[in-house]
């Protein structure tokens, strides 16, 4: 079961803003070697973090969790999955390692109830919280997220 990440709409804004504000930066400083050398390094390597990390799908299959960004998928052995329930991620998260809304929400966060969590969805909403036998925890967001919940459910009784 694959399922596409929808972003909210201020992640959407963010996105949109960070990217536009740097290319015109580097644009407007090209006559300016100094700024625009420093400028267009720092856009390329948002660029591919963005790429490499920013949430773009969930796929389950019997064997594995996969979270698929545009350039590199991370998967979650099924066999190692504890739990699965419905997550709402609060505003109150401290992010340690992580992107509170460039390209989505990813990376490590800390919540006061929950503890550390990895993070990786688009929309607060459409959440769920994998928890692994090892004590790990990943909060994961996906359009239709029951059925997903269902699925990996359904994979981890077997």
């Amino acid at each position: 079961m694959k399922s596409k990440i929808n972003y909210s709409r201020y992640s959407t804004i963010l996105t949109v803003c960070v990217i536009l504000l740097l290319f015109v930066g580097c644009i407007a400083t090209v006559h300016v070697k100094s700024t625009f050398f420093i400028l267009l390094p720092c856009y390329i390597l948002l660029l591919i973090v963005a790429l490499l990390c920013g949430p773009s799908y969930i796929e389950a299959t019997p064997q594995n969790i996969i979270m698929g960004c545009v350039i590199r998928k991370r998967r979650i052995p099924m066999h190692d999955v504890e739990s699965v329930k419905p997550f709402q991620p609060t505003m109150g998260a401290v992010r340690i390692f992580a992107s509170g809304g460039f390209m989505g929400y990813w990376g490590i966060f800390k919540e006061g109830d929950v503890g550390r969590y990895y993070a990786f969805y688009g929309k607060a909403s459409d959440c769920f919280i994998v928890r692994m036998k090892n004590g790990d925890k990943y909060v994961l967001g996906c359009a239709g997220a029951n059925k997903m919940i269902e699925y990996i459910n359904s994979q981890i009784k077997k």
